[in-house]
């Protein structure tokens, strides 16, 4: 299934296997998920925790956290609201904390060494920090002609330590941690598991910026993440809010791209994740004037609870924490 070979591919820093509880870590809330270990599809426990304007500022040469014991109080103030007790959970960071790049090689190294090597000297006039300072996990995918295509994802390595030090300080070890929009992408993965057979691309739109993602046939075609300035977020909509030019000039530049560049077939669809769902009359705009597809990514076609109300509520706050614990299944 699409969701286990895209996780297998995924950006693995460390162990591969997967805990039920799941954590994102944005600029404005803590995000936290605990599955039932018996049911995928059962979100037995679940949380989302305000944050402090500044606290986290996803940076990848600065500290993210501004202040590790305010931090901390969140992250125990989160793990009590959600009722969860745990010694290990993976771990959503930002997308704006690490460097995501995709390079086209005609060969690429067997030796694990030989790899890194080649990519530091790639990769060190693109980052701005010294690539010798930087974990790099990588993605290899090989074309038919023997050409590959590999993704990237560098991060300093004191900011990958201040993340796990702030767990380690409560007891949790961060066993897994990816990138927001990979796990959003593994939800995505989840509600349509014929996505190995689908050219699709997933726009994700926050108050802070935006990320792109476009997974051609399982592989990892194209990434793009945007930041907004200061005086363009407080310019923004409300958190929650859509309009159709903030949509459509996130997904045309990323469709155009992709028709130009990657494919001479277009997508098959286009997927949306805003912090609330945009209106039906939106979406079918923006489908005419793609002529393809375009939908609001839902985790309530996948996921259920007991508390059905809350979750509904909080389920576009909880994406990235809803497929990174479904990967593990």
């Amino acid at each position: 299934m699409i969701q286990k070979s895209f996780k297998a591919r995924v950006e693995k820093f460390f162990q591969p296997s997967l805990p039920p509880v799941a954590c994102e870590i944005s600029r404005r809330s803590v995000a936290l998920v605990r599955l039932d270990s018996r049911n995928p599809a059962l979100v037995d426990r679940f949380a989302v925790t305000p944050l402090a304007e500044g606290l986290v500022a996803p940076s990848l040469t600065r500290p993210n956290i501004a202040s590790m014991p305010d931090f901390q109080a969140v992250l125990k103030a989160a793990l009590a609201k959600a009722e969860i007790k745990t010694a290990r959970l993976s771990l959503a960071l930002p997308d704006a904390s690490a460097k995501v790049t995709l390079h086209f090689l005609d060969t690429f190294p067997a030796n694990e060494n030989e790899k890194i090597q080649l990519l530091r000297w790639r990769l060190k006039k693109t980052v701005p920090f010294n690539i010798e300072e930087a974990h790099i996990a990588s993605l290899d995918n090989r074309h038919p002609d023997g050409k590959h295509l590999v993704l990237t994802v560098c991060v300093h390595r004191e900011v990958l330590a201040q993340y796990e030090e702030a767990f380690q300080k409560l007891g949790i070890h961060a066993g897994y941690i990816c990138l927001s929009s990979f796990a959003a992408f593994e939800l995505l993965a989840r509600i349509e598991p014929d996505l190995g057979r689908r050219a699709v691309l997933l726009v994700r739109v926050r108050r802070s910026g935006s990320s792109s993602l476009i997974v051609q046939e399982g592989r990892v075609m194209f990434f793009r993440q945007t930041d907004a300035g200061e005086e363009e977020a407080e310019e923004a909509p409300a958190l929650g809010s859509v309009r159709l030019p903030d949509l459509f000039d996130e997904i045309h530049p990323c469709v155009t791209y992709y028709q130009d560049k990657l494919s001479t077939q277009p997508l098959d669809r286009i997927y949306v994740a805003c912090p609330q769902d945009p209106p039906a009359e939106l979406l079918a705009s923006l489908s005419e004037r793609f002529r393809r597809p375009v939908l609001n990514l839902d985790p309530l076609r996948f996921f259920q609870s007991p508390n059905a109300p809350a979750l509904r509520s909080l389920k576009n706050a909880l994406m990235p924490s809803l497929g990174l614990a479904a990967g593990r299944f």
